[in-house]
């Protein structure tokens, strides 16, 4: 009796304290008061769990939020917002506040935009001038070829002004998401051999992979970003 009782203690652990990860897309498909009755909503709330424990979190017809999250055991600390997990599968996603209880399942219509825009696609043209990359320019996404163990947002980029040239000879700017709108921390020295040669805060390269029809795509060290320029 008491070596089935130590075995029993041995277990519990594994199911106390098994490691909760999170990922991918979900969106919200009930919600609860804490006494479990359901009630209606209309402000849906859309989550992506990215790498770097980066996320993003936005209700239907709200304003976009983007932070890193941190689980700790139970919790979910998204920094703006602090929730319980209650339960976590492959299909069900249950986080709980002092204002309710949200379920959630993965958002598969996400998968399925990103399926379609895997099409294949009629190869870039090559840019041969920095000309034909004036503008301005904001990173809409960013892709990475290995998981980032942080991310530093004081190198991760935000947006580029390329002038093509200035009154000072530079070729524009480069902004990391930390940088106020007035103080780039790297400017464009030159553009050569699909290069873009920058220096600033350090030297920096990015390779240009494309520039056309309102899509700029850069590379530098495994990190793609994607630009576009709005209106």
């Amino acid at each position: 009796m008491k070596k089935l009782f130590f075995l029993t203690l041995l277990f519990i652990p594994l199911a106390v304290f098994a490691k909760v990860t999170l990922s991918g897309n979900w969106i919200e498909v009930k919600r609860m008061k804490l006494d479990k009755s359901v009630v209606a909503y209309k402000d849906t709330i859309h989550i992506k769990f990215m790498i770097g424990n980066e996320y993003v979190w936005q209700k239907s017809g709200g304003f976009t939020y983007r932070g890193t999250f941190r689980v700790t055991d139970k919790d979910l600390d998204l920094g703006m917002r602090d929730f319980a997990i209650v339960q976590k599968t492959s299909d069900k996603l249950v986080l709980q506040d002092d204002d309710g209880i949200y379920e959630l399942a993965p958002d598969h219509t996400v998968a399925q935009q990103q399926s379609a825009a895997l099409k294949p696609e009629a190869p870039a043209a090559p840019v041969n001038s920095i000309n034909q990359m004036v503008g301005h320019w904001s990173v809409y996404k960013r892709t990475s070829a290995q998981v980032l163990k942080e991310v530093d947002y004081t190198r991760i980029l935000k947006m580029i002004d390329i002038t093509g040239g200035s009154s000072d000879g530079k070729l524009g700017y480069l902004y990391a998401s930390k940088d106020a709108d007035n103080a780039p921390s790297w400017k464009i020295d030159s553009y050569s051999d699909q290069t873009l040669h920058c220096s600033g805060r350090d030297k920096r390269e990015f390779k240009v992979l494309k520039c056309e029809n309102n899509d700029m795509v850069l590379e530098e060290d495994g990190i793609t970003y994607f630009f576009k320029q709005f209106k």
